[in-house]
């Protein structure tokens, strides 16, 4: 089964989405090009380093630079909250946010989809200027998802955008 990018609306000149890990064995030539072909120039994977050496994650790099798609590694442990690691998450939603300023597409990546890399999606809306509440709802529709929005709510408070 393959992962579907889930696009966010409304992103101006880029574009920034979130997809869940593929089905089998990492992302497979055949995918990437799929991702590069969609108009996908950075894929940030949010799986731990554990994750990617079990999914096969080995050649991904080397494979999407090939076809054009910067592949950036950032592991957060599933379920976990960055705080610990606040300033770097900051930073990579900083350089994910210029991207998309430059008209780029961005897509996050983590198991499902759903947690990290909309942690990930959420931080780089906040950046664009997009309220907290607003960020979450673009990222996840109508889904609860307290973690993000008290992590988000947290930095538009003390991070002057």
């Amino acid at each position: 089964m393959k992962a579907t990018l889930q696009v966010i609306a409304g992103m101006g000149a880029g574009q920034l989405a979130t997809i869940a890990h593929p089905r089998g064995d990492g992302w497979d030539a055949d995918e990437l090009t799929e991702l590069a072909g969609d108009g996908v120039t950075v894929l940030v994977s949010a799986l731990t380093l554990a994750e990617q050496q079990r999914m096969g994650f080995g050649g991904t790099t080397e494979t999407a630079a090939r076809l054009g798609v910067d592949f950036v590694p950032f592991p957060v442990a599933e379920g976990a909250i960055p705080r610990d690691e606040a300033a770097k998450v900051v930073g990579l939603a900083g350089r994910l946010a210029a991207h998309v300023r430059a008209g780029r597409f961005v897509a996050t990546q983590c198991f499902g989809g759903i947690g990290r890399s909309t942690l990930l999606a959420c931080t780089t809306l906040v950046l664009l200027g997009i309220a907290p509440g607003e960020a979450l709802r673009r990222v996840s529709g109508d889904s609860e998802m307290p973690v993000t929005r008290d992590w988000l709510h947290d930095l538009s408070r003390t991070t002057r955008i």
